[in-house]
């Protein structure tokens, strides 16, 4: 990897050649450049021999011409691709300070600006504003996924809660993590199958056929599906109130163990509700107070 010191060597270096072609035509009038040097010497040695009778002087062609400025862009070019690596070397050393950094970017900067012809420079442009707008929809996208994610997630859950609460469920909490997986966000169809355009939470219940007594999928509100729940006691009789707790006497309560007579199986309660009905009712449990 180049050194700082290295980079400012070859900086001088080639600073100090003015150029080839520079130094050709200086030399036009006497002892020049590689270039300029071929054309002067000629003119030179042809204005100070035609009176003494000597030969023409030497005629370029075009073809001459056009090989010595070929050669001149070479050289150019060359000493430029030089300068640009050392820039890109001395980049990549990661002990740079931040001013030496933002120093040498925009010294490499301008120099690609310089030795750019007009077309490579618009289409240099044009591929920086690319990937500027790419970059930016990408962000924006991220955004507005993790946005949407997030309204889709309130909706659900907020729409649950609020179903288990109105049917006097023990614990919201548990009605949302059972249905939640359940839950999408889908479009509200019409009567006739068609979609209106406004999306709502609906949820997938795992439901039972009245007919045939099997197990069916059903699609329903949250506000519905929790409903269904609470009517089908063998699958969810312990997620609600009604369900659990019955009075001394009561005709049957559903999830008892022998129905008719008011008796909750504890298999089918949790501990908070076993311990509340311990305390509470506990003949309901089957034991004295």
């Amino acid at each position: 990897m180049m050194s700082l010191f290295e980079l400012q060597l070859v900086l001088a270096c080639f600073e100090s050649d003015g150029g080839d072609s520079g130094a050709g035509g200086a030399g036009g009038g006497g002892n020049g450049g590689e270039d300029g040097s071929a054309v002067g010497v000629g003119a030179a040695g042809v204005d100070s021999k035609r009176g003494k009778g000597s030969a023409a002087p030497k005629v370029f062609t075009q073809e001459d011409v056009n090989k010595f400025l070929a050669e001149d862009r070479r050289k150019h070019t060359q000493k430029y691709e030089q300068l640009e690596n050392a820039y890109k070397e001395a980049l990549a050393n990661q002990n740079l300070t931040a001013d030496q950094r933002a120093q040498l970017e925009n010294k490499l900067d301008e120099l690609q600006k310089t030795f750019r012809s007009k077309e490579q420079q618009l289409e240099y442009e044009k591929k920086q504003w690319e990937e500027k707008y790419s970059k930016e929809v990408k962000e924006w996208q991220t955004k507005a996924e993790s946005w949407e994610a997030k309204y889709k997630e309130s909706v659900m859950t907020r729409s649950l809660q609020d179903a288990a609460i109105v049917h006097d469920a023990f614990n919201p909490s548990q009605i949302v993590a059972l249905l939640r997986p359940m839950t999408k966000i889908v479009e509200r169809l019409d009567d006739n199958g068609r979609g209106t355009g406004e999306l709502v939470p609906m949820v997938d219940l795992t439901d039972i056929d009245a007919k045939t007594g099997e197990q069916i999928i059903t699609r329903r509100t949250p506000e519905d599906a929790v409903k269904r729940m609470k009517e089908l006691p063998e699958m969810f009789g312990n997620l609600f109130k009604a369900n659990v707790i019955s009075g001394v006497g009561a005709g049957s309560a559903t999830g008892s163990a022998n129905p008719g007579s008011g008796r909750v199986d504890p298999r089918k309660i949790s501990i908070e509700q076993y311990m509340k009905l311990r305390k509470e009712n506990p003949r309901a449990l089957g034991l004295k107070r």
